[in-house]
């Protein structure tokens, strides 16, 4: 027997004395009658085990379905909807003769191996609960699986959170994805992670286009499917080439659990699902794996209707015990910022002349661990401004930049002193809020008088929300709407609307000129002359200079906006119901620790050939932070509406 089928189905059965065929064993044919008498006395296809391995959900209307919806999971014609076919299915393929079993439409497919490769886990779970005397199957040898498993030699489980990534609409809410440790140590004795295998989950794209991207991975066109690459890929990926800080919470499996989460991860690499960016995506399927290693866990219970990656973190700790450690890696970004804190202006100018392939005579006069510090910041630099083009070999002159500098750190006989990042005082997502919020207060106006409001939001974070656990810089708000009802009128009216609503600050730094940006799309009240109070479609974007301090506290941006208005009603361009604007935008944040924020906004927008020519708004809103509550107090001036209001804000999920 193979190593890693003796180690899966040893840790899975724990029985005395098991025997193991022998090569030339013959299978016993009435042993198979035998185990599926046994499997249906016991109703194991009603197991929480088996539904978990198979990823069979309730259906609405009664029955199951698995999530599952490439035919490589399922042996049965019947097996995506039928446990049952699904698990005897299963126990006659293990019976089967050469590499497939005469079950299924696809397993004469010379791709597909036999059973007992195909499904280690399940065998090993059926090994453990039936008791099944393995000398009594066919023997097997699994040389594909058996490679996987030597390559990923697990001997722990980490899920891995890569902070948000506004640039890219796949990762704007951040990603999540698995590590299986070697724990194999260094000759000075650290840990030698990056030669980790990781497991991701995520869609297979067929579009670089962000609105066509959204349609289709809001409605399920895209494929999910799992695979395994190196983790200092992924890290080279997330942390250097769009410097996302990465999170990692080691999980405190058990060596028999490892084993079932590395078989099972097998299974699911045959496999693909369809893939849903808001609900079924990578925090869905990878924490629905980590069930089926461990049928004791409940996570996905835990998620709300919108599945994102910080909710799946704080899955993690709703089990007791499970987190084992967490660890705080810096991306690219981050480590650039710690090393160039506190050189002279003299060293930056050599970090920027180094990073940009030329050299820098005033080096040679500086101390050795000064020029060690110059380099290592260059080469931070290079992977901040050229991350994309070394991870995806688009442009072979950043890899030689990179290599030039390496070559002269390597020259210098000396060690980089560690550099020690603590986290950010924000902590990680774990420690955020809840990602829905609902709201109930009241505003008063000149015009209307005093009005009920009723608000909510599917996900995320706005700039006056709590900072614990989210980046001080970033706003997306996904499905958020507020309606008011108001005394004199007596009828519900919807005063804002988004589908999507994102804000980006960025501070203009010496190596970096990034603008703050900001996206709206939705709808909005008309507050001035262009109508009598009309709900408009809407368009916004804007980009410009921004500033944020050190942590965070004080952030404000200048934007140039332009933005798009369509309504029946609208007096718009020549009269028409678009009205298009543009004009200055700006925007301030100030953080009183972690229980109080003040956001202020302010905009002027020039209307060519709309009536009326011009419009403004300007509002601020300040936020006390009470746990799971915050208060907020409200105020909006626009050319035909001026009002303030109080709102009750509970998180959730």
């Amino acid at each position: 027997m193979r190593p890693a089928r003796v180690a899966l189905l040893a840790l899975a059965i724990s029985t005395p004395g098991f025997a193991l065929a022998e090569e030339g064993a013959k299978p016993d044919p009435t042993y198979l009658p035998e185990l599926l008498a046994a499997a249906r006395n016991r109703s194991l296809s009603e197991d929480r085990s088996w539904l978990r391995l198979g990823h069979w959900r309730k259906r609405l209307l009664g029955g199951w379905e698995s999530e599952a919806d490439g035919p490589g999971l399922f042996l049965s014609p019947q097996g995506k909807r039928d446990p049952a076919a699904e698990l005897e299915a299963t126990l006659n393929g293990f019976f089967a003769e050469g590499d497939g079993a005469p079950v299924g439409p696809k397993l004469g497919d010379p791709s597909l191996e036999h059973p007992q490769c195909r499904f280690p886990a399940r065998f090993a779970w059926l090994a453990a609960t039936l008791r099944i005397d393995l000398a009594r199957l066919p023997p097997r040898s699994c040389p594909r699986f058996e490679a996987f498993w030597r390559r990923v030699s697990a001997r722990s489980a980490t899920l891995v959170f890569s902070s948000y990534y506004l640039n890219n609409p796949a990762s704007a809410f951040g990603h999540i994805f698995l590590r299986l440790g070697k724990e194999e140590l260094a000759s000075g004795g650290e840990r030698l992670d990056l030669i980790d295998q990781a497991v991701d989950f995520a869609a297979v794209t067929n579009t670089s286009n962000a609105i066509l991207y959204a349609f289709e991975g809001l409605f399920g066109f895209f494929r999910g499917e799992f695979s395994a690459r190196p983790y200092f890929y992924k890290v080279r990926e997330y942390a250097d080439y769009e410097s996302r800080d990465l999170w990692e919470y080691e999980l405190s499996l058990d060596e028999r659990q490892l084993a079932m989460l590395v078989g099972h991860l097998w299974e699911l690499g045959q496999t693909w699902f369809d893939y849903y960016y808001v609900t079924e995506n990578c925090s869905y399927h990878v924490l629905g794996a980590l069930e089926a290693a461990d049928s004791n866990l409940e996570l996905l219970s835990h998620l709300g209707p919108a599945t994102l990656p910080a909710d799946s973190v704080k899955a993690l700790f709703a089990n007791p015990g499970l987190v084992r450690a967490v660890r705080f890696r810096a991306s690219a970004r981050t480590q650039l910022a710690a090393r160039t804190a506190g050189l002279s202006g003299t060293d930056l100018d050599a970090v920027q002349r180094l990073a940009e392939g030329r050299d820098s005579a005033a080096l040679d006069a500086t101390s050795t661990p000064e020029r060690v510090r110059v380099i290592d910041a260059a080469l931070d630099l290079v992977d901040v401004r050229h991350g994309r083009d070394i991870v995806t070999g688009a442009d072979p002159a950043a890899d030689v930049l990179r290599q030039r500098l390496l070559e002269k750190r390597s020259a210098i006989g000396v060690p980089s002193p560690p550099l020690v990042i603590p986290p950010p005082s924000a902590g990680g997502p774990e420690r955020g809020h809840g990602s829905m919020r609902f709201g109930l207060g009241a505003m008063t106006s000149r015009e209307e008088g005093s009005a009920l409001l009723v608000e909510g939001r599917l996900a995320l974070h706005d700039l006056a929300d709590p900072p614990a656990g989210f980046s001080p810089r970033t706003q997306i708000e996904f499905f958020k709407l507020r309606l008011s009802v108001a005394d004199r009128r007596r009828a519900l009216r919807l005063e804002e609307a988004s589908v999507v609503e994102v804000t980006s600050l960025n501070p203009i730094e010496r190596f970096e000129r990034r603008i703050s940006w900001k996206l709206r799309v939705g709808a909005t009240r008309v507050v001035d002359d262009g109508c009598h109070g009309c709900v408009a479609g809407m368009l916004a974007v804007g980009g410009g200079p921004g500033i944020v301090s050190a942590g965070g506290a004080f952030s404000a941006a200048l934007t140039a906006d332009a933005e798009l208005l369509a309504a029946p009603e609208l007096s718009g361009l020549s009269g028409s119901g678009v009205r298009p604007g543009v004009g200055p935008g700006v925007l301030l944040r100030l953080l009183g620790t972690d229980r109080v924020a003040l956001v202020g906004t302010g905009s002027w927008r020039w209307l060519p050939l709309a009536s009326p020519r011009m419009s403004y708004e300007l509002s601020v809103e300040a936020r006390v932070h009470l746990g799971a509550i915050s208060v907020a107090a409200r105020w909006r001036k626009a050319p035909r509406a001026e009002d303030v209001g109080l709102v009750l804000l509970i998180y959730r999920g």
